[in-house]
């Protein structure tokens, strides 16, 4: 898993050192970011990855982990983007009398590309393309044999708004969808596709430097805190 801690740190000392090449009034599509994130996965249970052909009665609950993320605007209105998370997941297994506690890993990735449309100095439209990937692995619970390693890939695409609000204070509401969004619910693959809402804010301590927190509802529901810095 990721460091959250060295990595918020290394965030702030490049902010820091470098010079403040952005207004915190500004919408721009140039930035890093990276800090903590939490999650819950729906629908362990029905998972073929994880119980196989043994009858499970399993239960997951939330943990957390990192992520790291940034994007880099390229002539007037597109951008490259990329995000990275990995977070671990509680595990409760039954099985007729036996019950032991474990956890695994989810890690998930997206890259691709993003067009900007400024209605305005304080408000933007943009839509996104992107190649998903999603993967469970590291499954472990004592006196059970769980060997877990599902991964897929997909077509991801997004839309969503940004708002400046303040000068300080910017809001962010998309809705993406994932062909990689969840576990599946029949079927041989492990996965399957999901459409997800999020919030986003944003408040800048220093023109190039923001406190960010943001939710994603969907059958991977996350939570993340963090730092941007902001080109």
């Amino acid at each position: 898993m990721l460091k959250p801690q060295r990595m918020i740190m290394a965030i702030i000392a490049v902010s820091l050192a470098g010079p403040v090449m952005a207004r915190s009034g500004d919408i721009g599509f140039t930035y890093i970011e990276g800090g903590i994130v939490g999650g819950f996965v729906n629908d362990i249970e029905t998972s073929g990855a994880v119980t196989g052909t043994v009858p499970l009665d399993l239960e997951s609950d939330a943990d957390g982990g990192g992520f790291i993320g940034g994007a880099w605007q390229f002539g007037s209105q597109m951008h490259l983007f990329g995000e990275y998370a990995s977070l671990g997941q509680e595990l409760e297994i039954r099985s007729g009398t036996n019950t032991a506690a474990g956890e695994y890993d989810v890690t998930r990735w997206r890259i691709g590309v993003g067009y900007q449309y400024p209605v305005s100095e304080t408000l933007a439209y943009y839509g996104r393309l992107s190649l998903d990937q999603l993967e469970f692995k590291d499954a472990r619970a004592e006196g059970f044999n769980l060997d877990v390693d599902a991964d897929d890939s997909g077509i991801g695409a997004e839309i969503g708004v940004i708002w400046a609000a303040t000068q300080t204070v910017h809001l962010q509401g998309h809705a993406r969808y994932t062909a990689v969004g969840g576990i599946a619910s029949s079927g041989s693959d492990p996965f399957e596709s999901d459409v997800l809402i999020g919030a986003n804010g944003r408040w800048y301590l220093r023109p190039n430097i923001a406190l960010v927190a943001g939710y994603e509802y969907g059958k991977i529901t996350t939570l993340n805190v963090g730092l941007r810095l902001s080109f």
